[in-house]
């Protein structure tokens, strides 16, 4: 029998190189609005009605809606980067600032996802170490998942990713779902995988996320057409979907009107996230730092995703 190879970086030098010890790759990114736009925003507000902030009080009314049981609500996409794993952090985010019950936050991701890191939390250990010990704790209460799950700044809980079990991550979350008010789960690309099929049929409602741009409103209008003509009509009752704009030059070939237009033949709510300079810099997010019609716009979605979750 031949000798296995021999590795080309040592076992004592790839142990050595780890997230926590590395150099750190980002610097500060920018905020969501500009300082021109920040200095504007400051002074109009002396003479401004407060209709946007008016508006932004009705949305998280409706976000601080009472559940009686934990709601799931999976973030999803068709295409790879439409900009979900933002959308479901922003999402997670603004239940866990606005509602005094716990909220948390799920990645299904089988490897390791983008989720926990921009909300800032280590991913480590991995869902499929954690899973035994989450199982155990799902008949207690929340005592019990303050050793094994990290937490943001603003009281969010997070259950990493990471295993190659399609059905684990259905499983946690269905089980801890009654120790949390909402569960947001980020859901790998793609509609049919095993991951997601799975996670989307156990929510109560599903955020579909798709890039501002043509491509992306065409491709996910597809996507709700062929669900629609194959007799799964019914199942859009419990969708919205976001248009995620993360370059600007996507955002200025679409017709906005027109891809709402097309999107709303299928009956589905359409929410618009404004493009953000400081979610597009694909950096840790700072809620302090996002734009203030993003921080609009993601509060409808989520009002309108918890409307269609308590009607499931």
């Amino acid at each position: 029998m031949s000798a296995p190879p021999v590795p080309r970086t040592a076992p004592s030098e790839a142990a050595s190189v780890t997230e926590a010890n590395a150099p750190p790759i980002a610097r500060r990114p920018p905020s969501g609005d500009s300082a021109l736009r920040r200095t504007w925003r400051s002074a109009s507000q002396m003479f401004a009605s407060g209709r946007q902030n008016r508006e932004l009080a009705d949305l998280a009314a409706e976000v601080q809606a009472p559940v009686h049981t934990g709601r799931r609500i999976a973030v999803a996409s068709v295409q790879g980067g439409a900009g979900k794993s933002i959308v479901a952090a922003l999402l997670a985010s603004v239940f866990a600032a606005r509602r005094a019950d716990p909220v948390l936050a799920a990645d299904a991701d089988p490897y390791e996802g983008s989720l926990t890191w921009r909300l800032g939390v280590p991913g480590d250990p991995s869902l499929h170490k954690l899973a035994p010990g989450l199982l155990a704790a799902r008949g207690g209460d929340l005592r019990e998942l303050g050793p094994l799950l990290p937490r943001t700044g603003t009281g969010l809980w997070v259950l990493p990713g990471g295993t190659t079990n399609p059905n684990l991550c259905t499983a946690v979350t269905r089980a801890l779902s009654r120790l949390f008010a909402v569960t947001v789960t980020d859901c790998p690309p793609g509609l049919e995988a095993r991951t997601p099929a799975g996670v989307m049929a156990d929510a109560h409602a599903v955020v579909l996320v798709a890039a501002a741009t043509p491509d992306g409103v065409r491709g996910t209008y597809q996507a709700l057409r062929r669900i629609v003509d194959d007799g799964y009509g019914a199942w859009l009752e419990r969708v919205v979907v976001v248009l995620s704009a993360g370059n600007p030059h996507g955002r200025s070939t679409l017709d906005q009107r027109a891809a709402r237009e097309l999107i709303g033949q299928t009956g589905v709510p359409v929410v618009a996230l404004p493009y953000d300079r400081h979610l597009a810099a694909g950096a840790l997010i700072t809620p302090s730092r996002i734009g203030e019609a993003t921080l609009v716009e993601v509060t409808r979605a989520a009002a309108l995703a918890l409307t269609r979750a308590r009607q499931t």
